[in-house]
């Protein structure tokens, strides 16, 4: 991709593509192994490095590697636009998602919900926008994609928005790495957990999109935080809790959540109370069944504002029911 946007200076001499394709000795997995390996090491920027950190393969013959470079060598990229170089990736990571086996629908919330979503919430040039649990990074390159889609290109690099993200999974990190890169967006994606002290790497936002993992909270040998009013193993309430905190005043969200958050009591109640105080929960979207990868799962979107003064910021919550014979 490199070569073909104008931006191989970010890539060290002797490890460009056509350094890869015009290879003529007998071993090409090990020299394609050792340019990875490289490239993770000594390329020009922090992205590019960690695109390439701690590079494996699943090739296992210099022959069947050499079939797919000449393959990819074939196609006329030129035809091909700096957004559809991104369009493409999205649409390999949505059918890769559709495999069950490959685990990968785990971190792919539907396209159409994404896009929905950040429709409503309207994301503005100069905004902190963020995603605590980021998977692919599928909120952030839609917001950008509505943004750029509402500005010009003078407009957007004037004042471009700022993307945040934190993912836990080092292969879902760096395939968010490589999206965002893809899509030419100003991003600092963190390999952490927001629900550690990693967390303090995030700022203030303008605009939080997310949704988290579902279940209970693994048992990590890394500390929690000791920030968060209300502990409990539910991962979900923990991260809603990161949100609406993660908030500036005025800054709003809307969040991914199963239905125990919603009617969970004990420290249920306590949270949704201080969300409730803290924010203003002005709509709830209760989702049809079936549209994760897990068919039984029950979800809804939360969207909320923080609001300036710190008490009873909810004075009443829509509530939209598309799971009552709704098309």
């Amino acid at each position: 991709m490199p070569e073909e946007t104008g931006t191989e200076d970010l890539i060290p001499d002797g490890y460009h593509w056509e350094d890869l394709v015009s290879f003529k000795g007998d071993n090409l997995l090990f020299h394609y192994q050792e340019m990875l390996t490289h490239l993770g090491g000594t390329a020009a920027t922090k992205t590019v490095q960690e695109i390439y950190a701690f590079p494996t393969t699943v090739f296992n013959h210099s022959e069947n590697l050499k079939a797919v470079i000449d393959g990819i060598n074939k196609i006329d990229w030129h035809s091909v636009s700096d957004d559809g170089f991104g369009q493409i990736y999205e649409g390999l990571l949505a059918k890769n998602s559709e495999d069950a086996r490959s685990g990968a629908g785990q971190y792919f919330t539907p396209r159409a919900l994404v896009d929905c979503i950040v429709q409503v919430m309207k994301p503005q040039l100069g905004e902190r926008i963020q995603d605590p649990a980021s998977g692919s990074c599928g909120f952030l390159i839609s917001a950008d994609h509505f943004i750029r889609t509402k500005r010009s290109e003078s407009q957007y690099h004037s004042n471009p928005p700022v993307y945040q993200g934190m993912e836990i999974e080092k292969g879902t990190h760096r395939v968010s790495l490589m999206n965002t890169f893809l899509h030419r967006m100003k991003s600092n994606i963190i390999l952490g957990d927001a629900l550690t002290e990693d967390c303090r790497e995030l700022q203030p936002a303008d605009l939080i999109l997310a949704n988290p993992p579902f279940g209970a909270k693994a048992g990590s040998a890394r500390k929690g935080r000791n920030d968060i009013p209300f502990t409990t193993t539910n991962k979900q309430f923990m991260f809603l809790q990161h949100i609406y905190l993660g908030l500036k005043p005025g800054g709003r969200a809307a969040v991914v959540l199963p239905d125990n958050v919603l009617f969970e009591s004990g420290v249920g109640t306590e949270i949704r109370q201080d969300l409730m105080d803290k924010c203003n929960l002005h709509t709830i979207l209760r989702l049809p069944t079936g549209i994760f990868y897990s068919q039984g799962v029950k979800t809804n979107v939360l969207f909320f504002t923080r609001g300036e003064k710190g008490k009873e910021n909810t004075k009443e919550v829509w509530v939209y029911d598309m799971r009552a014979n709704m098309p």
